[in-house]
C-alpha cells in the first residue's frame, strides 16, 4: 500500500472526529472532464459543513497549494484531512496544522465532503467543458444557504457565523 504522506486518519483527535470543534476541514479536487482541465478544490468545515469551493487551473499540488495559501488569510484552518491524491503532497508546506489522511478507498472517511462534491455535481455534472469562478461562487454561496435538517434547518452559512 502507499504511505501516507503525513499523519493517518487513526491518529486524529476525537474532538475532530465528532465535530466537536470549530476550523477543522476536509478538502478534495472535483474534476469536470477527463481532459487536463480547470478542476474544483473544495473544502466542508466539518462543525458548521461550510463550503469553500476554488476553480483551479489544473490538478496539482502548486494549484492547490496556491490557492490555500489564499484562503488563509480569512479562514482559520485547525486541520485538515484529505485523501492520499499527489495533488495533496505538499499541503504541509503551506497550512500551519495537522494534516490527516484517509486510507485509500475510504472516501466515506471524508463523508461531508465527499455529500457536497454530489451536491456541486447537480450544477456541474461530469463532462462539463468549461465554467467560471462565478459560476462557482453561485454554487457555493446555493450550498452555504441550503438548510439543513441537522441543523434544525439553520444554514452552513448561519452556523458558521454562530447561529
Amino acid at each position: 500500500p502507499k504511505r501516507p504522506y503525513g499523519l493517518s486518519i487513526d491518529q486524529r483527535p476525537e474532538e475532530i472526529n465528532h465535530c466537536e470543534a470549530f476550523g477543522h476541514w476536509e478538502i478534495d479536487t472535483v474534476l469536470l472532464t477527463k481532459e487536463k482541465n480547470d478542476c474544483l478544490l473544495t473544502l466542508t468545515e466539518r462543525q458548521t459543513r461550510f463550503e469553500i469551493i476554488r476553480l483551479i487551473p489544473d490538478k496539482s499540488a502548486q494549484s492547490v497549494n496556491t490557492a490555500l495559501l489564499a484562503l488563509q488569510k480569512g479562514t482559520q484552518f485547525e486541520s485538515l484531512t484529505s485523501d492520499n491524491g499527489r495533488e495533496f503532497a505538499r499541503l504541509h508546506e503551506v497550512v500551519p496544522c495537522p494534516v490527516y489522511y484517509c486510507h485509500a478507498y475510504a472516501s466515506f472517511e471524508r463523508g461531508s465532503n465527499e455529500n457536497h462534491n454530489r451536491m456541486i455535481r447537480r450544477f456541474l455534472p461530469k463532462g462539463t467543458k468549461q465554467t467560471t469562478a462565478q459560476a462557482v461562487a453561485k454554487i457555493e454561496t446555493w450550498m452555504n444557504h441550503y438548510p439543513r435538517k441537522m441543523f434544525k434547518y439553520q444554514t452552513p452559512f448561519q452556523m458558521y457565523r454562530g447561529g
